[in-house]
């Protein structure tokens, strides 16, 4: 029974380990999903969208390396570049908001603004669930448990589009972007209950996974029906109206 309880004390006193493999799939899913819209036309893409590219790219590989950091015990290096991602942050909040404000005017896509709605509600949750996720993550940024979760989690806050893209190869065409949005979120939820029920079995749960799965839960259950209800109707042409 001791050797048994020694190694499960061992885990639960471990911060979370998996945040190396998160960015790496979420690179996977962003090189897939944007290959052909994004990667493949770098030299026809306008500076908004690049400088949202770039910095979503960029988000995913500051997380990659400061968990690096972190497992080669780099913990200066770690929290310089921590500080600095604040920039990086805000300029993929500001390029991410002007994204959608464009993509809702009809501006900077053919895109009718019924159907854009759609992928705007998907935004509209998960902007401010990423916030929420990096204010945390510098709040609590002594409790390395919590820290490396949050940050993590932002991951999959913003790997939506990607993800629903990717799906969207699956299934060509408008219509099967729309129904990409099921195979998306349940990705996306499947992912944070492995998460949630690995970190359970090694005895160090934190609330950020299932405080993150709850958030996308909700999103993807009020997805459908907030896409065509009035109050989200005003909201977009208020957004648009920003572009």
């Amino acid at each position: 029974m001791a050797s048994t309880a020694q190694p499960a004390s061992r885990r639960a006193n471990e911060p979370f380990g998996g945040a190396r493999a998160l960015a790496l799939l979420a690179i996977a899913v962003t090189l897939i999903g944007f290959w052909r819209t994004f990667f493949t036309q770098l030299g026809n893409t306008d500076t908004l969208h690049m400088l949202h590219g770039v910095s979503s790219v960029g988000w995913l590989v500051l997380v990659l390396i400061q968990a690096s950091f972190i497992r080669a015990r780099q913990f200066n290096a770690h929290r310089l570049l921590g500080w600095s991602s604040l920039l990086l942050f805000t300029l993929l909040l500001v390029s991410a908001w002007n994204v959608l404000a464009l993509m809702l005017s009809g501006k900077g896509s053919p895109m009718p603004f019924e159907l854009a709605k759609l992928f705007a509600m998907s935004d509209v949750t998960a902007i401010p669930l990423m916030v929420i996720l990096y204010a945390g993550a510098i709040w609590f940024r002594k409790d390395r448990h919590v820290h490396s979760r949050l940050i993590s989690a932002t991951l999959l806050a913003g790997l939506l589009p990607a993800t629903a893209r990717m799906f969207n190869l699956v299934m060509p065409g408008i219509d099967g972007l729309i129904m990409a949005m099921h195979p998306t979120y349940l990705f996306e939820l499947a992912i944070l209950a492995v998460l949630i029920w690995f970190d359970w079995r090694a005895g160090r749960l934190r609330w950020p996974f299932p405080f993150t799965f709850v958030w996308m839960a909700i999103a993807y259950a009020t997805l459908f029906p907030g896409w065509h209800s009035v109050w989200f109707d005003h909201l977009c042409k208020a957004i648009a109206a920003t572009a």
